[in-house]
């Protein structure tokens, strides 16, 4: 999620949301690709049977409000630095960046030389299709990392620099909330993931 406090500081320090006031010669505001820092979480489970993974499996998934488990789960937070000039008695948009954390939490299974083929097949296209529904989410993440600068780019002057502050917050917190939106969506139209296969057994 994104964190709301403002902060000010100097041109170029990194913060969840950093301003910067600079004076400085007018040219185009810059945009850069997001910095993105991916890491997995892995949940091992033990079992060597259909039965035996299923339990495992339940007994580590997570649960939404409405009570639906899932087996993979992304989470992400996107923190952003706008960078504003004052220039000829208006203020702008000079640069902005955002960084994006996202960890994605995973089962794993170390099959044991007692688990049959078949088992093992079954549950490398189990993972497969896991891994491709937390990928969409990944895919949403970075899709609101961008958009939060992009957004921010169509950004009108304003009088005064903490006019532009202001607005520049609340199109990065709208842009956020759009996104996580999304992510409801693609849930529920997946089914978290059954409708592309992340079933088990």
């Amino acid at each position: 999620m994104s964190l709301r406090a403002a902060k000010h500081g100097e041109c170029g320090k990194s913060a969840a949301f950093v301003f910067a006031l600079c004076a400085m010669p007018l040219f185009a505001a810059e945009l850069a690709a997001p910095t993105i820092h991916d890491s997995i979480d892995y949940r091992d489970i033990t079992g060597n049977t259909e039965a035996a993974l299923a339990a495992a499996l339940k007994n580590t998934a997570a649960a939404d409000p409405a009570g639906d488990e899932f087996f993979g789960r992304t989470r992400w937070r996107v923190q952003w630095n706008f960078r504003v000039e004052s220039v000829d008695g208006s203020c702008r948009l000079a640069s902005a960046t955002t960084d994006l954390d996202i960890r994605m939490s995973l089962p794993r299974w170390d099959p044991p030389p007692s688990a049959s083929p078949e088992l093992v097949r079954r549950w490398n296209r189990f993972m497969s299709a896991l891994r491709k529904h937390e990928d969409g989410h990944r895919d949403i993440a970075v899709a609101a990392a961008n958009a939060i600068e992009k957004h921010a780019m169509k950004a009108a002057p304003e009088p005064d620099c903490d006019t532009l502050k202001k607005t520049l917050s609340q199109i990065a917190d709208a842009t956020v909330q759009e996104y996580r939106d999304r992510g409801t969506s693609y849930d529920t139209t997946t089914q978290h993931g059954r409708t592309q296969g992340a079933t088990f057994p």
